[in-house]
């Protein structure tokens, strides 16, 4: 799997650092309404579908939860590359 941006990665210097870092932070996702099919033939419903997002850390004194957090742990998982660890984000192509 090639890996993007490593240069700009935050780097650990063990697996466990790299969770901990990982495990304090979340994903604020941007919503939009797209139109759907529904199960009736030739209707439709309008949905909301994830546009793009942004990592927030929980631990930090301004952070305020929202309704479209997630963890980052369902979008990322720490990687070794060298000696250095990275979290790195699963995304499909």
């Amino acid at each position: 799997m090639p890996l993007h941006d490593t240069e700009n990665a935050v780097k650990f210097s063990s697996k466990q650092e790299c969770r901990t870092w990982i495990s304090e932070r979340i994903v604020r996702f941007k919503l939009r309404m797209v139109k759907v099919q529904t199960q009736t033939p030739g209707e439709f419903a309008y949905a909301p579908q994830k546009e793009s997002g942004k990592i927030f850390c929980t631990s930090d004194d301004d952070f305020v939860k929202s309704g479209t957090d997630e963890p980052l742990k369902n979008y990322a998982e720490p990687i070794k590359q060298g000696d250095e660890w990275m979290a790195i984000m699963r995304v499909q192509e």
